[in-house]
């Protein structure tokens, strides 16, 4: 009988990868709200952008870590699988499931709320930056997952 919990590494990969996913959308998330802020012409210094920063890692961390989170949990997993049949690189097909798993959650919370509850989402250049922030959780996530098989 194959043991369906996941080994010791890749949970700890995933655990990795979902704080690299927090970490980096949060930070973009603000920085393209600051951004929308500066061109209103409004002068935000690297402390007053680094304070914003920390105030919304503090403030958004359980909601962005539990929405994205549940995402992130989805899309490994089915990412693995696809990678497997398909045969391409398992590292380029997290990636590309990190970045679709956070565009899928994003079109999820439109639909829900019927507006998009992230600023930075609003706009084509946002929704790409933030969709990045998966791929590369992604990657890091089948990065040590491979790392712990060898």
């Amino acid at each position: 009988m194959k043991n369906i919990l996941p080994r010791r590494q890749t949970l700890l990969a995933f655990i990795v990868g979902w704080v690299m996913l927090v970490f980096l959308f949060i930070f973009t998330a603000t920085q393209f709200n600051l951004a929308e802020l500066t061109a209103l012409g409004l002068n935000v210094p690297f402390a007053d952008r680094l304070a914003t920063t920390v105030q919304d890692m503090v403030g958004g961390l359980s909601l962005v870590a539990a929405i994205f989170g549940f995402g992130f949990l989805i899309a490994m997993p089915i990412t693995g699988v696809i990678a497997r049949w398909v045969k391409i690189l398992p590292h380029v097909a997290h990636a590309l499931g990190g970045f679709t798993g956070v565009g899928v959650t994003l079109f999820a919370l439109k639909a829900l709320f019927e507006i998009t509850p992230i600023g930075a989402a609003r706009d084509m250049d946002g929704f790409i930056a933030l969709c990045l922030s998966g791929a590369i959780a992604g990657y890091v996530y089948s990065a040590l997952k491979a790392r712990g098989q060898n």
